[in-house]
């Protein structure tokens, strides 16, 4: 009847909810007025939402009703809402103005929502007043039927009785049900939900465990605190969370009236404290003493002679003292014992008889040694000693905090026991039956008896530092004195933290979805903590359709989120703890996540990439978690790795594991080796498998354990685990994928030989075998013989034909004990050590399959395990030399590339593989180690590792691409552009711009192939060493252009081949030094690793050395040539416009490899890294090298395609260069080449060259004439005396240029060229000169040898102009010195010069030194004078034609003779 009432009203509340007229009609009235005995008061729309903001009032009248009968009961059965709820009462109420004696009973807040089941107001009026502006965060929430509920349903009653003492409300019915009130508004009851049963609906799913059995022990009742906690009510005499702890009798109501206690006997000290069944219930220990007394016996002779009939003589004494006591009308005598007989017959005794008796007692035993008899036994009557004092008596057991029964997690307390007795009184303190033993505990604990002050009471103090959980429990103190203990005992509650747990603990969610979090704390009870969220580290606001949370009772706290667009982290804040989780919203379409699944018995969540999916343990597991990541196979496609179960425990784990932390915090209830067996018990018993990770830890409880038995020196206990401890072991590997954790692995390896040496030790013939699936033990006797002293050796063999082996043990091992000094284990005798050999079957599994080592050059060594895992340690005190041989089986075949070796691993878990000798036995399949020393060994192949680099791997970057083809396609017009004036104007300076440009063009283009394929690996070499080739080739070019430049400066003697040999020399050697480099490689065996320089390889440091080594000479060039030119120009021997044409050239020459090596750094760069910066990097500075190159010799070269613009724009001749004079005819070889940085744009078909202002090779002489020595030309009538000769050069006869008629040797055979040009040096240089586009170009004198000329820094070149071949005299040079000058006039005589066509590409005319000095000519040029007309003075013509082949020596002289006829003039003012 009740339950189709609720559904009824459930019905009807959700019917108006779904009623199709409901949204066309009006609100329904809330609130009304109330006059009936009986009824029901609830929100619109209950169980439901309702509309908000709603405001209602109830008003109940009971006026009407008689006095007797008139009180109003309300009973609060179904409350959900702790806001805007208020109950009034009034005198006399009508309507809000008119109304009297208003008192507010109830106002229902969140603190006291389920504080009242019910209230009761005499007055006739109850107002209830309910206003509520927002249904979040107002209303109780419950799991799992509660989440959704919304108002109140509440029942009133206008009568005279009493309340109902059964009513109840949702706490009543433990949260897990709904309070009922019955159709007679009489009986109340629990309506339970799906899954609860019982009056209060407390038994649930959590009260039983797995095999059905009640999880409060003890006879404890069990009941539900809400869907997901417990609570045991424990009978009396228990205790503890699940009633697991008997309190000692001392507290049954029997025995706990004041001053009441049980005295036990002590009949073992180690049994447990105050248990007997023969105690005696002492309720006033006052009126109890204890007597002790002495007297001294006077015939012992004969005494001994009766000892025979009667036994021992304490038997006898103590017989004859008690008999004679009871005969002297003692009321009560107890416990007489026999203290002490001392050699001088004294003999102590005590006994236990009431207070009043003490007179008695006294003057009876006095009367007893006055008579000096008892018995037969003599006593003298002088000796008598008599004490009296109180009985033992335990006063108080204490506590040194305000609450005595409870302490918070961490802190401090200390126990206090006081008692009564004698000196001989002691204190034993025990928790919970368990003897608290500061000696074995690892934490600070201690106990301490204070000294006594004189008095009766005795005092003894417990402190523990730092209260753990553990700590909880009955604490008693129990009181030993005269062989009868005494007990009190306490019970001490350790207030745990909140254990703040979020359900779900990872989320992953579609972007739009709604997702609800709940925050709970399984292990407090109580609903009195305040639970906050935090969004971002920021405290998060409650928006309602955003994010909502309202409390959960009875701890807790639920989250809704609606409509999630972004990632967030929230965390629940609960007092000072906090658990966050994240929820990760991702668009499926766009980002592939690891869908749901079933596996390791767990249902996974779909968890995006990158993010660990984390789930409670699994059943019959406790522990924190479980996780599991989700990472990305390759761009597309995510996938599960494998779980973490590292931190949970296996539930049997549970109890012999907190037994253990009870051990070490002093509580010595076991030991730790009974606890390592009860382990192994219920590992061998367990069916299932090893989760992953899961042997992690229990590898961790085993080190806790080794480490406490080492801790507390109990080596007993060491040996006595040390088999279960391997047991344990074994069972761990047996089981893939247990063991997660490489350094678990290695922990693994150190607990077996360190109990393998514990357990080796305490053999008595040191000789064990186990055969286990997962490991082989192996221990063994060492003998060595300390009387000889000869170093010999003895040899021990594994395995022994003596026992049985696996079918997988196929390793062959053997110790070697060499002779010398050690310590042996002082437990062992006869120099006997124990050698123990443990071959375990799989634990590389356990292990990386592949390492790498860095080794000196920079490169990687990669090994892979191929064979078993064997250790070999010696159970000795200290190091002792032992050889160790191995023959050990290979697992796998690899390829001949690979090698073997031998490693050892040490202490920080790497492999050494340099302390053992390897030896590849013939056939392949055994290897043998020699080691010197024990350890862990195993078998490897070695090989060089391919350091996969991920530029290779990844898709062709399209940056990379860009950059490298924009500088392709730069550098490609200019080779383009210079090859074409190249082949026209063939210099050598053109032909290293081509040389760089072509380089790099090549370069780009190997690039861009291997950066967009994927190349093989058998390609690696040919790429890299084009690569680097071309790269140095590259920067050769702009080297060679700065030594070029040096050498004109520094005026070195150019020989023939001057030019070729320098860049030859300059590009060949770093090509020859990367070429062997490649040689040595290929001899050595070592391969690339990459199609590119990886960072530490060889082929790395070769080329970086090479390529700094070319930098470094450049710029030593640089530098020298700058500080060159800053000479010239400061002594004025060269124009500084020329100066400033080479400088540019070399300033190009360094942008150039400057440029190149930013190039070469950041494909370096971009080789070795993986990160995208480097890609753009690298792609920024190709580009930028070609923009360079491009500028650097195109746009800002003296080529003859921009030359004409920038002289339209910028030049403008200066005053000097209107200079006018007759053109100096030059006429040289077809042959010869124009050494200018930008030739000619045409071809010259005459046979003569006509330049003004020019000589020889088209240098502008101005250019070596100071700005000084020019000032002359500014003058409106030049002089005579400013005109060159005219000099004249054709095919002669050989002449005799010692004895023609104006030879200068005739008239200044000592002239040099210091007196000519004091105070210039002698060296050697080329500037350029202006050409038929008034540009500078300058020439070639390797065919020259030492001339004069270059003594008398002329400069030289030769013309452009097309000769035809002329006959090829064989003499040497003739010359003609037609003199046309006078005297006076100063002006040349035209000279004829006959020249070999194949040693002479140019002869260079210079002006004079300072034609304001110039002369008259001596008579040496008067032999054929010639006049011009008045007022004309032709300049003289020079004419240089082909002649035949001269030795140096005779042009020198020449040179002389013309050096002498240019400066006669000075000569003769020297003179």
């Amino acid at each position: 009847m009740l339950g189709r009432r609720y559904l009824w009203l459930v019905f009807l509340s959700w019917w108006s909810l779904f009623d199709p007229s409901r949204g066309s009609r009006e609100r329904p009235p809330c609130g009304e007025h109330l006059t009936s005995i009986k009824g029901v008061i609830h929100t619109p729309n209950f169980p439901g939402p309702f509309e908000v903001p709603l405001k209602c009032r109830w008003v109940i009248d009971s006026s009407d009703q008689p006095p007797s009968n008139g009180s109003i009961i309300v009973y609060l059965t179904q409350l959900f809402v702790y806001k805007g709820l208020t109950f009034t009462e009034y005198a006399y109420y009508e309507t809000d103005t008119s109304n009297l004696g208003a008192t507010v009973i109830k106002e229902v807040t969140e603190g006291n929502v389920f504080e009242f089941r019910w209230f009761k107001t005499f007055r006739p009026f109850l107002v209830i007043d309910f206003e509520l502006h927002r249904l979040e965060g107002n209303h109780v929430r419950v799991l799992d039927n509660l989440l959704d509920v919304y108002g109140f349903n509440i029942t009133y009653e206008i009568t005279g009785d009493e309340p109902k003492n059964d009513s109840c409300s949702v706490r009543d019915c433990s949260y897990t049900g709904h309070c009922i009130l019955g159709a007679d508004y009489r009986t109340f009851h629990c309506d339970c939900f799906d899954g609860f049963d019982g009056d209060n609906c407390g038994n649930g799913r959590l009260c039983t465990d797995d095999s059905r059995n009640p999880v409060c022990q003890n006879g404890g009742t069990c009941r539900h605190v809400g869907a997901e906690a417990i609570r045991c009510h424990c009978p009396h005499g228990f205790a503890g969370n699940r009633c697991e702890i008997r309190v000692t009798n001392s507290s049954d109501p029997e025995y706990s009236g004041e001053g009441c206690l049980i005295q036990c006997p002590l009949v073992n000290p180690n049994e447990q404290p105050c248990n007997c069944a023969s105690g005696v219930k002492i309720c006033n220990v006052t009126d109890r003493s204890t007597y002790e007394c002495r007297i001294k016996l006077s015939n012992m002779t004969s005494l001994r002679s009766s000892l025979v009939l009667h036994g021992s003589l304490d038997t006898m004494l103590s017989k004859k003292l008690a008999k004679y006591l009871k005969n002297c009308n003692i009321s009560s005598v107890e416990d007489l014992k026999i203290q002490n007989v001392t050699s001088t017959s004294e003999v102590t005794f005590h006994f236990f008889a009431n207070s009043e008796d003490g007179d008695k007692i006294r003057e009876s035993l006095n009367r007893l040694v006055q008579q000096r008899r008892l018995g037969d036994i003599a006593l003298e009557s002088t000796h008598f000693t008599f004490q009296q004092k109180p009985a033992l008596k335990l006063q108080t057991l204490r506590m040194n905090q305000i609450n005595e029964r409870e302490v918070r997690l961490g802190d401090q307390f200390i126990l206090s026991c006081v008692a009564q007795g004698s000196h001989n009184l002691n204190f034993t303190w025990y928790k919970d039956n368990m003897l608290v033993n500061m000696s074995k505990a690892t934490r600070e604990i201690w106990y301490r008896h204070l000294p006594n002050d004189g008095s009766d009471q005795h005092t003894s103090l417990l402190m523990i530092d730092k209260a753990t959980l553990l700590d909880a429990g009955e604490y008693t103190c129990q009181v030993i004195d005269w062989g009868v203990q005494q007990c009190k005992s306490v019970y001490i509650e350790v207030r745990d933290e909140p254990d703040v747990k979020i359900i779900p603990m990872s989320v992953t969610i579609e972007k739009g979805s709604d997702i609800q979090l709940m925050c709970m704390t399984p292990n407090m009870r109580s609903i009195g903590i305040g639970f906050g969220w935090s969004k971002n580290r920021a405290l998060l606001k409650l928006e309602p359709g955003s994010e909502v949370w309202e409390d959960l009772y009875p701890a807790g706290s639920i989250l809704k989120i609606s409509n999630a667009q972004k990632s967030a982290i929230y965390t629940c804040n609960v007092a000072h703890k906090s658990t966050a989780v994240r929820v990760e919203v991702v668009n499926r379409t766009m980002v592939p996540i690891c869908t749901s699944e079933k596996a390791w018995r767990l249902d996974w969540p779909d968890t995006g990439p990158g993010s660990e999916a984390l789930l409670d343990c699994p059943h019959q597991f406790v522990g924190r978690r479980v996780s599991r990541l989700c990472s990305m196979k390759d761009a597309t496609t995510p996938e599960w790795q494998l779980p973490d179960f590292s931190l949970c425990l296996y539930e049997p784990f549970f109890s012999p594991y907190n037994n253990f932390q009870s051990l070490t915090m002093g509580y010595q209830n076991t030991t730790s080796s009974t606890i390592v067996i009860a382990l192994w018990n219920i590992l061998n018993s367990r069916s299932l498998t090893l989760y992953p990770g899961e042997g992690d830890r229990i590898i961790n409880i085993l080190a806790e354990i080794e480490h406490y038995q080492y801790t507390i020196s109990d080596l007993a206990d060491l040996h006595n685990s040390a088999e279960a401890f391997i047991q344990i072991i074994d069972r761990i590997l047996h089981d893939e994928y247990s063991i997660l954790n490489q350094q678990k692995v290695l922990l693994l390896q150190q607990l077996s030989r360190r109990n393998l040496i514990y357990w080796t030790n305490r053999l008595n013939n040191h000789c064990k075998h186990l055969w286990l699936s997962s490991l082989v033990v192996d221990v063994r006797p060492l003998e060595m013989d300390t009387d000889k002293n000869d170093g010999s050796t003895k040899k021990y063999y594994i395995p022994d034909n003596d026992y049985t082996y696996p079918m997988w043990y196929n390793d062959r091992i053997s110790i070697r004990l060499r002779k010398r000094h050690y310590v042996v284990n002082n437990n062992n005798s006869n120099n006997t050590l124990g050698g123990i050999i443990v071959v375990y079957r799989n634990l590389s599994r356990f292990l990386p399959h592949a390492y790498s080592k860095e080794l000196n050059d920079g490169t990687d060594l990669e090994y892979r395990f191929n064979s078993r895992v064997v250790t070999i340690a010696v159970s000795a005190n200290e190091e002792i030399n032992v050889w160790v041989d191995l023959q050990m089986q290979h697992l796998n075949n690899y390829s001949a590339s690979w090698n073997i070796s031998c490693g050892v691993l040490n202490l920080m878990g790497s492999w050494d593989l340099d302390k053992c000798v390897a030896n590849t036995i013939p056939g392949g399949s055994y290897t043998n180690c020699l080691c010197s020393s024990t350890g862990t060994f195993a078998l490897f192949h070695t090989a060089r590792a391919v350091r996969v680099v991920l530029a290779t791997k990844e898709r062709a970057t399209f940056v990379v691409i860009l950059g490298c083809g924009s500088c392709l396609l730069q550098c490609l017009a200019s080779c383009l552009i210079l090859g074409f004036y190249w082949w026209k104007n063939r210099t050598w300076l053109n032909f290293l711009k081509i040389q760089c440009c072509g380089a790099l063009v090549f370069s780009m283009g190997i690039f861009i192939y291997a950066v967009h394929s994927h190349l093989p690996e058998n390609s690696f070499s040919l790429v890299a060493i084009c690569l680097e080739a071309l790269l140095l080739v590259g920067m050769s070019a702009p080297i060679s252009q700065a030594l070029i430049v040096y050498a004109e400066l520094t005026h070195m003697r150019p020989r023939q081949h001057f030019q070729p040999t320098v860049i030859a020399v300059i590009t060949g050697v770093p090509i020859l030094a990367v070429l062997a480099t490649e040689l040595t490689h290929k001899s050595t065996g070592w391969r690339h690793e990459s199609w590119w320089l990886i960072s530490g390889s060889g082929v790395f440091n070769i080329f970086v050395t090479c390529a700094t080594i070319m930098l470094m000479i450049f710029m030593l060039l640089y530098v020298g040539v700058l500080h060159k030119t800053r000479a010239l120009v400061d002594e004025n021997v060269v124009k500084k416009e020329t100066i400033e044409i080479r400088v540019r050239i070399l300033h190009r020459a360094a942008v150039i490899i400057c440029g190149i090596i930013a190039m070469e750094a950041s494909s370096i760069f971009y080789i070795n890294s993986s990160s995208a910066v480097y890609h753009y990097v690298f792609a920024s500075f190709s580009s930028l090298l070609g923009f360079i190159v491009i500028v650097a010799y195109v746009v800002n070269g003296e080529i003859m395609l921009v030359a004409p613009l920038f002289q339209k724009l910028k030049w403008r001749p200066d005053v000097e260069d209107e200079r006018t004079t007759e053109p100096i005819k030059v006429c040289s070889n077809i042959g010869g080449e124009v050494e200018n940085d930008a030739a000619p744009s045409s071809l010259m078909n005459e046979p003569y060259l006509e330049v003004r202002g020019v000589a020889a090779g088209s240098i502008d002489m101005r250019e070596y004439i100071t700005e000084s020595t020019l000032s002359y030309s500014k003058t409106s009538d030049p002089a005579p005396s400013r005109f060159l000769p005219k000099i004249r050069i054709d095919h002669s006869e050989d002449i005799n240029l010692e004895n023609y008629s104006t030879s200068p040797r005739k008239y200044q055979e000592t002239m040099s060229f210091e007196t000519v040009y004091p105070g210039r040096s002698s060296g050697h240089y080329t500037p350029d000169s202006y050409g038929m586009s008034e540009r500078s170009t300058f020439g070639d004198y390797s065919k020259f040898g030492t001339s004069s000329l270059e003594r008398r820094r002329s400069p030289s070149s030769t013309s452009n102009g097309i000769i035809p071949e002329a006959s090829s005299a064989k003499v040497l040079c003739s010359a003609e010195v037609e003199s046309r000058i006078g005297v006076g006039s100063g002006t040349m005589p035209d000279v004829t010069l006959a020249i070999k066509k194949s040693d002479v590409e140019l002869l260079t005319i210079i002006e004079s030194k300072s034609r304001e000095h110039s002369g008259t000519m001596p008579d040496i040029a008067n032999t054929t004078e010639r006049k011009q007309p008045d007022g004309e003075e032709k300049a003289p013509e020079i004419l240089i034609t082909d002649c035949e082949n001269t030795s140096t020596d005779m042009l020198d002289r020449i040179s002389h003779d013309l050096d002498y006829l240019l400066n006669r003039t000075h000569s003769k003012e020297d003179g």
